[in-house]
């Protein structure tokens, strides 16, 4: 099992953080001015601390913000709804989601912030490989921290490559800002690739405390098994189709090497990847972004920003405090799940109470990571893992209407609203039909479902951040990288047995159960929809969605316009970043 790391590191970075201001085009900061390097890299805490902000960065890209925002939400399974007056915030989150905020002047920030995200992450690794190999005395580690520096600068270039496409690629801390060009795609493919495969040596191959939340081998595996993944998009120079990849061997051998080596297994719970206090009680995840709801490191934003401020009494979180009902998922992108369940009826201990209830337990528990119909009072505890016995609306007279501050009763506490002085059931809708609600009703502050993958499990800080680490790669997502890659390959029995792991981990079966996949059932609308019901809100499904054509169609509710020359599958290198360098070439259509 792995543990949390001594968090004193992490506190000590914080205050580098702030002093290492980037410029995020140039890719020359002048870090070394400002902290000289006798004042660290003299002993391993000090090489630790100096790190710190790399780690920091990979928080800010995967957390909730820019990168995480402006993929998440440019992509179908992520909207932010506009609730009266709530959310609309100049229409920037409809710009987001109907990708009219994709131009080159970024009106709202989205693709500039996410390009100062990940090239800053790559500037600050950039500073620690050139200090150290310039001090006269370098670390004895000194292999080790340039190939953990590169494998973490290569995520930062991977996201950049993705969205961007063309981006600069630099690797010296010390290069002229004037001659900072920018690279194909395909040449920061292969770059990626070479310094990924020369750093996977001098990375460590152990799972265990002294490297919880840091790279590792595989780490730098799954970098290389999602870059092959999508080599068919990121080494296309013509026309892109799904069957143009040459890499999926490769993509197989990148997985075969995580899940063979036996590091990690997939945990019988669907939810202990992302739950507790920075997830450390499962073998499941690779690499974590680690938060904390104390303050000491930011916080798990995710959760916070979908929820409705009445959800935190499912939690056990007083009301109403906690959630700023924002995300849901669109109406297109829930459907993909199995909502069918099995119900029961009786005595539910729930809170030290027991209470009278009509109990629905998803058949797919994933579905339970999505908030639906009426909600009820929780403690957090009981109600977890959020798929067992989940409460539901019914004809019986198992429940009643809760507000603040009304006693708790022996029947199943439904969690009500007012607003406007009307009084409204929080019902979360799995039809979400329209982007805002012209007759602002007061039911529709309840619309949509909310994800509750990242489940609150303490006290949130007084941002409302949660101490869940955010997952980047996990061993579900290895599987089902190599059963595409099988499927690609032709090799069917070893594709079934991968993509069947997962479905049988979902429905809580063993081999051969009903849900498992048959060689009709290999289809990519399929696999694209699997990937969307595992692998949720952990910032891979705009990725999946232009390997396989779908990001530009007319399909989503609400529906998006069509995209013709499929411009968008890029972001567009924002303004002030080709003010501030103008060798940089914008993308086509923009």
């Amino acid at each position: 099992m792995q543990k949390l790391n001594n968090l004193k590191i992490w506190a000590a970075g914080i205050l580098l953080l702030f002093l290492c201001e980037v410029s995020c085009t140039k890719l020359d900061v002048k870090t070394y001015n400002v902290i000289p390097t006798s004042s660290y890299f003299q002993n391993a805490a000090e090489v630790a601390a100096a790190k710190a902000p790399v780690y920091s960065a990979v928080v800010n890209a995967y957390d909730y913000n820019n990168t995480w925002l402006a993929t998440e939400v440019s992509s179908d399974e992520c909207i932010f709804p506009t609730r009266g007056s709530d959310w609309y915030d100049g229409g920037t989150w409809a710009s987001l989601y109907f990708h009219t905020g994709m131009t080159a002047t970024d009106v709202y920030g989205w693709w500039n912030g996410a390009w100062n995200e990940n090239f800053g992450g790559a500037s600050q690794c950039n500073y620690i490989i050139y200090t150290e190999q310039h001090l006269a005395t370098p670390p004895a580690s000194l292999a080790a921290d340039v190939a953990e520096m590169t494998c973490l600068r290569s995520l930062f270039y991977f996201n950049a490559m993705d969205i961007f496409g063309n981006i600069p690629y630099v690797t010296n801390f010390k290069v002229d800002p004037s001659t900072v060009q920018t690279t194909p795609r395909a040449q920061v493919f292969d770059s990626l690739e070479r310094d990924l495969l020369a750093a996977i040596p001098d990375l460590p191959a152990n799972a265990d405390p002294t490297t919880y939340g840091k790279a590792t081998k595989w780490l730098a595996y799954s970098i290389l098994a999602r870059m092959y993944l999508n080599a068919g998009v990121y080494k296309n120079t013509g026309t892109y189709n799904y069957s143009s990849n040459t890499y999926w061997q490769k993509c197989k051998d990148a997985c075969d090497a995580i899940i063979t080596s036996g590091t990690y297994t997939l945990d019988p719970e669907y939810f202990n990847s992302f739950h507790g206090p920075n997830n450390l009680s499962t073998p499941e995840n690779i690499f974590v972004a680690p938060t904390s709801a104390t303050g000491i490191i930011n916080g798990n934003g995710i959760i916070q920003r979908s929820i409705q401020f009445n959800d935190a009494q499912v939690f056990g979180i007083a009301c109403c405090n906690y959630g700023n009902n924002g995300a849901s998922a669109s109406r297109d992108f829930y459907q993909y799940y199995d909502t069918n369940s099995t119900y029961t009826y009786g005595v539910k201990a729930l809170g030290g109470r027991s209470v009278l209830s009509k109990l629905r337990t998803f058949k797919d528990h994933r579905t339970a990571q999505w908030l639906v119909g009426q909600q009820f009072i929780g403690d957090g505890v009981t109600n977890w893992p959020p798929w067992n016995q989940w409460v539901v609306d019914n004809a019986d007279p198992c429940c009643v209407y809760n507000n603040p501050g009304d006693p708790l009763v022996g029947k199943t506490s439904k969690i009500g609203d007012f607003y406007n002085n009307i009084f409204s059931p929080v019902v979360h809708s799995d039809s979400m039909a329209v982007f805002n609600d012209p007759n602002g009703l007061p039911i529709w502050r309840h619309a949509g479902v909310r994800n509750v993958k990242y489940w609150p499990t303490g006290t949130p800080d007084n941002n409302g951040d949660e101490g869940n680490a955010v997952v980047v790669f996990r061993l579900g997502d290895i599987y089902l990288m190599r059963a595409e890659a099988e499927y690609n390959l032709g090799i069917i029995p070893d594709a079934l047995g991968d993509f069947n792991a997962i479905r049988e981990r979902a429905y809580g079966e063993g081999a051969g159960g009903i849900h498992d996949w048959t060689v009709v059932d290999l289809t990519q609308d399929n696999i694209l929809a699997e990937r969307g019901r595992e692998l949720a809100w952990e910032m891979v499904r705009r990725t999946d969605q232009v390997r396989f054509g779908k990001f530009t169609e007319s399909h989503n509710y609400p529906p998006k316009p069509a995209d013709a020359d499929n411009h968008f599958n890029l972001a567009p290198i924002p303004l002030n970043q080709i003010t501030s360098n103008p060798n940089l070439k914008q993308n086509p259509g923009y």
